[in-house]
């Protein structure tokens, strides 16, 4: 597995460790030692709201809590989360690491190549164990790839089933732009991992892109034929194995974007 950006990494740890405590603390998450202040959280999610004209915002509080808030609560309840880390110092080590860089990487400063390289590591071995930790039970996590993020190049996180209004990212694009989507994926068997993109409305899609491995970058280039409301992008992940966990895919994220007819048409 190839390093990953910086942005991403630390992006893709938060997702994990999101997931992590809701599968942990469950819906009394925020009544735990070390839960970030709610009314805050409120204030981020408004704040969300009154940028995001037009964008279906999260209601998940837990999806406005950033590294520190994460670390906090997974520290300050470590017995809970004991059977995903095992070991807490070299847990604490790893998330130190990410603590160390997420401020430079969030106001884009460059990171040296060994620090960027440290980077990807930490966080990939936190990613991990967060993925063995939930594929313990016999459930589709042991036996299939799951999909960890897709990110467009605006920024936007793909959701987890398709909805066109729920999932709608609120941006409008022009023929001839070029989107990009980062895409992360675990795999509980270690095989390698296909990515398909297809571009769709109502019940008809198109496939505009196949790439292959972890992690992966697919590129959409908008055309006149995608001009449209409401036009959705659906990547799905697969093994390369014959089994999987839905027909002919394992798992799949969702993205809605209006497309602009060319000037004069």
């Amino acid at each position: 597995m190839s390093s990953i950006e910086p942005s991403l990494a630390v992006q893709t740890v938060e997702i994990a460790l999101r997931e992590l405590i809701r599968r942990v603390l469950g819906p009394e998450w925020s009544q735990k030692r070390g839960a970030p202040d709610l009314e805050r959280l409120r204030e981020k999610q408004e704040e969300d709201r009154k940028r995001r004209d037009g964008a279906i915002i999260n209601d998940d509080l837990l999806a406005y809590t950033e590294l520190y808030s994460l670390t906090q609560i997974i520290e300050k309840n470590w017995e809970s989360f004991k059977p995903a880390f095992g070991d807490s110092a070299r847990t604490k080590v790893f998330l130190g690491i990410l603590a160390d860089f997420r401020n430079p990487v969030a106001h884009s400063r460059q990171l040296l190549p060994f620090e960027r390289e440290l980077l990807s590591g930490a966080a990939g071995q936190l990613r991990n164990q967060v993925s063995l930790f939930l594929s313990r039970d016999d459930g589709p996590h042991r036996y299939y790839p799951s999909i960890e993020s897709v990110t467009d190049s605006f920024g936007h996180l793909a959701g987890s089933s398709y909805d066109a209004d729920r999932f709608h990212t609120g941006t409008r694009l022009n023929v001839g732009d070029r989107v990009a989507y980062h895409c992360m994926a675990t795999d509980p068997r270690g095989r390698e991992i296909i990515w398909r993109l297809a571009i769709g409305s109502s019940t008809q899609q198109e496939e505009v892109a196949v790439v292959a491995g972890v992690p992966a970058e697919l590129t959409w280039e908008v055309e006149e034929r995608h001009v449209g409301e409401k036009r959705w992008v659906r990547i799905s992940a697969a093994h390369v194995g014959r089994f999987h966990r839905r027909e002919g895919f394992d798992d799949d994220r969702f993205f809605t974007y209006n497309v602009n007819p060319p000037l004069g048409e």
